[in-house]
This record gives C-alpha cells, structure tokens and sequence, in this order.
C-alpha cells in the first residue's frame, strides 16, 4: 500500500504544479493576454484529482490509525501527516462546497 500512496504524491505534487500553471492562465485570460478557451475542462479535471488523493490519503491515514492506534500517533511525522489529511479533508469536502453555497466563507474560517 505505501508504494501506492508515494505514487499519489508524487502524482499529486506534479497535480499541483498544474494547477498553478493553470491559475496563471486564468489570470492572463482576466488581463486579456491569453485565449478563453485554452484549457477547456481544467477546473473540474484539477478538482477531480484533488478528491480522488484526499480520499487516498484519508483512507491511508484511517487504515494506519486502525493498524497502529495509539503508536502510529507517537511519531511527529505522523502527526504532521494526520494534520495535513485532515485539513485538507476539511477544506475539500466542507468548505469549498460551503464557499459556493454561501459565497463567503471568510467568516467560517474563523470559527
């Protein structure tokens, strides 16, 4: 299972990378500078592959957390880890679908 999930890391990271080059596309499109239509499809592409890793990474740490228990919680890594699944768990799954509901999810983040 662990070559699988530094698989999706590394996928994710190069996910990542395009996505940025993407928002940068975007913003030459707001500045007139680039074609509408260049990259047709890309914002549900690139949230496809968002979902499709934070499930991946979340059944990883929920499979660990049930192998281990309490000693998986003991390295620091670990918890870095955990940290990071969960706020991206958060972010994916309630608050993007929240911020398109509400519009404004400042407020929300500060609770």
């Amino acid at each position: 299972m662990s070559h699988v999930v530094n698989f999706c890391v590394v996928a994710n990271t190069i996910a990542m990378f395009v996505q940025l080059q993407w928002l940068g596309n975007v913003a030459d499109v707001s500045l007139g500078r680039a074609h509408p239509d260049s990259w047709p499809d890309a914002e549900q592409a690139l949230f496809g592959l968002e979902i499709a890793f934070t499930i991946v990474f979340l059944v990883d740490l929920l499979l660990q957390l049930f192998t281990f228990r309490k000693q998986y919680l003991r390295s620091s890594f670990n918890l870095l880890d955990a940290l990071i699944v969960v706020i991206t768990t958060l972010e994916v799954f309630v608050l993007t679908p929240l911020a398109s509901s509400v519009g404004n999810v400042a407020v929300v983040r500060l609770v």
